[in-house]
């Protein structure tokens, strides 16, 4: 088969953890699903919905760090419509440094637009900022077993040592001038880069001319 391979670098990456926030905001290792999707979503344009493509992936950096930020606070109206305060807060941020993505997605049409951005890919927040250094399409062989790194694999399918995380497939964002949605959590293992897993299930695939092997997770 062929998948649409996509290399992304940046200086920063940040991956909030949305259910671990409270001082110090953490970063998960790994990019979230949700992520990606809003990445191919800004690239794009438009909203990317979760059954457009699966996506697999290889992520990894060269550390953490802890940053110092100003932040800005929301208040909710009787109305139900978010207000932004006047006061702001100090608050800490870890991120990720030099982060390198290996984005593998199984929608071929979504080529036109790593070619030709409409905005500028972010690996997390708006300030982390990345650039596409290769769009190609690779040939890719399903597989039985691999070795796989630096990428999430589903929990309940995957019995492998790792970071247990809790993380959202996908946000809903329907509804203008309120806060989305998680339209769908998912218990995942982290699998980081420095330390490999080998792994028999299905959606495995090795891409050829590489030793590459990546899991295409389907959202929906």
């Amino acid at each position: 088969m062929k998948l649409l391979h996509v290399n992304i670098t940046g200086w920063t990456a940040t991956f909030r953890l949305p259910l671990l926030y409270s001082g110090t905001g953490i970063t998960s290792p790994l990019p979230p699903y949700s992520t990606l999707l809003g990445l191919i979503g800004n690239v794009c344009g438009r909203e990317v919905k979760p059954d457009e493509t699966r996506i697999g992936y290889v992520f990894k950096g060269e550390g953490t760090a802890i940053d110092i930020e100003t932040s800005h606070r929301l208040e909710m109206k009787k109305n139900g419509i978010l207000k932004e305060q006047k006061q702001t807060a100090v608050a800490k941020r870890q991120f990720i440094i030099k982060p390198v993505l290996d984005l593998y997605l199984d929608n071929l049409e979504f080529k036109h637009w790593f070619d030709y951005p409409q905005n500028p890919p972010c690996l997390g927040r708006s300030q982390d900022v990345a650039w596409i250094n290769n769009v190609e399409i690779v040939d890719a062989e399903p597989i039985s077993e691999g070795f796989v790194h630096g990428t999430l694999l589903p929990f309940s399918e995957s019995p492998v040592a790792g970071l247990l995380l809790l993380l959202p497939d996908y946000f809903n964002n329907s509804l203008t001038g309120f806060t989305r949605e998680i339209g769908k959590l998912s218990m995942y293992v982290a699998v980081k880069y420095s330390t490999p897993v080998k792994i028999s299930r299905d959606n495995l695939y090795r891409i050829e001319n590489d030793s590459t092997t990546v899991y295409l997770n389907k959202l929906l």
